[in-house]
Protein backbone atom coordinates (compact mmCIF):
# COMPACT_ATOMS: atom_id res chain seq x y z
CA UNK A 1 0.00 0.00 0.00
CA UNK A 2 1.64 3.21 -0.92
CA UNK A 3 2.32 5.69 1.89
CA UNK A 4 -0.03 8.36 0.21
CA UNK A 5 -3.14 5.79 1.25
CA UNK A 6 -2.04 6.68 5.24
CA UNK A 7 -4.34 9.34 5.43
CA UNK A 8 -4.02 11.13 8.56
CA UNK A 9 -7.87 9.95 9.64
CA UNK A 10 -6.32 6.50 8.64
CA UNK A 11 -3.52 6.54 10.85
CA UNK A 12 -5.15 8.22 13.96
CA UNK A 13 -7.91 5.24 13.45
CA UNK A 14 -5.16 2.68 13.26
CA UNK A 15 -3.34 4.48 16.89
CA UNK A 16 -6.79 4.62 17.97
CA UNK A 17 -7.62 1.12 17.76
CA UNK A 18 -3.95 -0.50 18.67
CA UNK A 19 -4.11 1.37 22.20
CA UNK A 20 -7.57 0.15 22.82
CA UNK A 21 -6.70 -3.69 21.56
CA UNK A 22 -2.78 -3.81 21.37
CA UNK A 23 -3.00 -5.91 19.13
CA UNK A 24 -1.76 -5.11 15.83
CA UNK A 25 -4.17 -7.14 13.46
CA UNK A 26 -7.24 -5.86 14.70
CA UNK A 27 -5.95 -2.34 14.43
CA UNK A 28 -5.08 -3.45 10.55
CA UNK A 29 -8.49 -4.78 9.98
CA UNK A 30 -10.48 -1.54 11.38
CA UNK A 31 -8.56 0.52 9.42
CA UNK A 32 -8.45 -1.81 5.96
CA UNK A 33 -4.96 -1.65 5.55
CA UNK A 34 -2.38 -4.88 5.60
CA UNK A 35 -0.53 -6.07 8.75
CA UNK A 36 2.85 -5.35 6.45
CA UNK A 37 1.28 -2.02 5.37
CA UNK A 38 1.30 -0.85 8.78
CA UNK A 39 4.68 -2.23 10.24
CA UNK A 40 6.04 -1.00 6.61
CA UNK A 41 4.74 2.57 7.77
CA UNK A 42 5.98 2.05 11.21
CA UNK A 43 9.40 0.91 9.97
CA UNK A 44 9.62 4.29 7.23
CA UNK A 45 8.10 7.07 9.73
CA UNK A 46 9.96 7.60 13.23
CA UNK A 47 6.84 9.67 14.40
CA UNK A 48 4.19 6.91 13.16
CA UNK A 49 6.00 4.40 15.13
CA UNK A 50 6.80 6.36 18.45
CA UNK A 51 2.90 6.87 18.22
CA UNK A 52 2.81 3.06 17.91
CA UNK A 53 4.78 2.28 21.02
CA UNK A 54 2.78 4.72 23.03
CA UNK A 55 -0.43 2.58 21.95
CA UNK A 56 1.17 -0.57 23.05
CA UNK A 57 2.47 0.88 25.99
CA UNK A 58 -1.80 2.44 26.63
CA UNK A 59 -2.77 -1.32 25.98
CA UNK A 60 -0.56 -2.90 28.25
CA UNK A 61 -1.38 -0.02 31.04
CA UNK A 62 -4.91 -1.08 30.61
CA UNK A 63 -4.28 -4.18 30.81
CA UNK A 64 -2.61 -3.81 34.36
CA UNK A 65 -5.73 -1.54 35.88
CA UNK A 66 -7.77 -4.65 35.11
CA UNK A 67 -5.64 -7.60 36.60
CA UNK A 68 -5.28 -4.54 39.67
CA UNK A 69 -9.06 -4.30 39.49
CA UNK A 70 -9.57 -8.15 39.51
CA UNK A 71 -6.96 -9.04 41.87
CA UNK A 72 -8.29 -6.10 44.58
CA UNK A 73 -12.00 -5.86 43.54
CA UNK A 74 -12.85 -8.62 42.84
CA UNK A 75 -15.44 -9.83 39.88
CA UNK A 76 -18.74 -10.84 40.69
CA UNK A 77 -19.77 -14.42 39.26
CA UNK A 78 -23.23 -16.17 39.70
CA UNK A 79 -23.89 -18.80 42.17
CA UNK A 80 -26.43 -21.59 41.16
CA UNK A 81 -27.93 -23.92 42.85
CA UNK A 82 -30.06 -26.56 40.89
CA UNK A 83 -29.64 -25.52 37.88
CA UNK A 84 -30.45 -21.73 38.98
CA UNK A 85 -28.69 -18.42 39.75
CA UNK A 86 -29.59 -18.40 43.47
CA UNK A 87 -26.86 -14.83 44.04
CA UNK A 88 -23.59 -13.75 43.03
CA UNK A 89 -20.38 -14.12 44.82
CA UNK A 90 -17.40 -12.12 44.39
CA UNK A 91 -13.97 -13.63 43.58
CA UNK A 92 -10.61 -12.33 43.82
CA UNK A 93 -7.48 -13.45 41.88
CA UNK A 94 -4.26 -14.15 43.72
CA UNK A 95 -2.35 -15.29 40.97
CA UNK A 96 -2.86 -11.48 39.67
CA UNK A 97 -2.54 -10.27 43.02
CA UNK A 98 1.07 -11.72 42.75
CA UNK A 99 1.55 -11.35 39.27
CA UNK A 100 1.54 -7.66 39.95
CA UNK A 101 3.70 -7.49 43.34
CA UNK A 102 6.11 -9.79 41.37
CA UNK A 103 6.22 -7.43 38.51
CA UNK A 104 6.17 -4.09 40.86
CA UNK A 105 8.22 -5.53 43.56
CA UNK A 106 10.58 -8.34 42.43
CA UNK A 107 13.09 -7.93 44.83
CA UNK A 108 10.69 -8.77 47.66
CA UNK A 109 8.18 -10.94 45.83
CA UNK A 110 10.21 -12.88 42.93
CA UNK A 111 10.05 -16.69 43.09
CA UNK A 112 12.74 -18.39 45.49
CA UNK A 113 14.03 -20.39 42.61
CA UNK A 114 14.89 -17.12 41.31
CA UNK A 115 16.45 -15.51 44.48
CA UNK A 116 19.47 -18.84 43.92
CA UNK A 117 20.39 -17.77 40.41
CA UNK A 118 21.45 -14.65 40.32
CA UNK A 119 23.86 -12.57 42.44
CA UNK A 120 26.95 -12.82 44.38
CA UNK A 121 24.96 -13.81 47.56
CA UNK A 122 23.43 -16.89 45.68
CA UNK A 123 27.22 -17.61 44.34
CA UNK A 124 28.01 -17.74 47.71
CA UNK A 125 26.05 -20.22 49.15
CA UNK A 126 26.43 -22.23 46.08
CA UNK A 127 30.38 -22.14 46.92
CA UNK A 128 29.65 -22.95 50.45
CA UNK A 129 27.46 -25.83 49.87
CA UNK A 130 29.58 -27.33 47.25
CA UNK A 131 32.71 -27.21 50.03
CA UNK A 132 30.94 -28.56 52.53
CA UNK A 133 29.70 -31.36 49.90
CA UNK A 134 33.77 -31.83 49.45
CA UNK A 135 34.91 -31.91 52.98
CA UNK A 136 31.85 -34.40 53.97
CA UNK A 137 33.47 -36.77 50.65
CA UNK A 138 36.65 -36.18 51.71
CA UNK A 139 35.82 -37.29 54.97
CA UNK A 140 34.12 -40.51 53.53
CA UNK A 141 37.48 -41.45 51.88
CA UNK A 142 39.76 -41.34 54.77
CA UNK A 143 40.63 -44.99 56.29
CA UNK A 144 38.77 -45.83 59.50
CA UNK A 145 41.25 -46.70 62.30
CA UNK A 146 38.35 -48.52 64.41
CA UNK A 147 38.91 -52.31 64.05
CA UNK A 148 35.79 -53.34 65.32
CA UNK A 149 34.45 -51.31 63.02
CA UNK A 150 36.00 -51.76 59.59
CA UNK A 151 35.23 -55.68 60.01
CA UNK A 152 31.79 -54.82 60.20
CA UNK A 153 31.65 -52.74 57.42
CA UNK A 154 33.08 -55.99 55.20
CA UNK A 155 30.57 -58.16 56.53
CA UNK A 156 28.10 -55.48 54.67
Amino acid sequence: MPKSVWTARRRRAFIITLAETGNVSEAARATKVSRGAAYALRNSDPEFSTLWDESLEAAVDSLELEARRRAVQGIDQPHFHQGKVTGMVRKYSDALLMFLLRAHRPGKYRERSEMGKSGSEGESAFEGARDELRERLDRLDQPDDDPETSEEEDHI
